[in-house]
């Protein structure tokens, strides 16, 4: 099989899995996969080499098409997981907070000491 192929194929499993809708249970598990594809395509990334027949190139423009909407669904899919460790770590303060809230608090009462006497 033409790396080519190899390559429409794989950029195609990797769009497939990126468009289906990720739920927070199971998004280790996706993330895990994307990075196996993404690794498979890297691979056959180097060993591309020219000439390409007519066929080769009207797949590799269908996998620069491809590419576009995998870059889009990953822009996506970090844009979710930042704002999940945004919102952890805004419970994790809020909940120290609320387990003790003076623990914060580094502003000194004013005290003032009368040298003269």
């Amino acid at each position: 099989m033409s790396v080519v192929i190899a390559l429409f194929h794989v950029t195609k499993e990797l769009r497939d899995l990126v468009a289906m809708p990720i739920t927070a249970e199971a998004r280790d598990e996706k993330i895990a996969a994307i990075e196996r594809l993404l690794a498979q395509r890297d691979e056959l990334l180097r060993e591309l080499r020219p000439p390409y027949s007519g066929e080769e190139q009207r797949l590799g423009r269908q996998i620069v098409q491809w590419n576009q909407e995998i870059e889009e669904h990953l822009r996506e899919l970090k844009r979710r997981i930042q704002r999940d460790l945004a919102m952890v770590r805004e419970k994790r303060r809020a909940n120290a907070h609320y387990t003790n809230p003076y623990e914060q608090s580094l502003v000194m009462d004013g005290m003032f000491y009368d040298k003269k006497r």
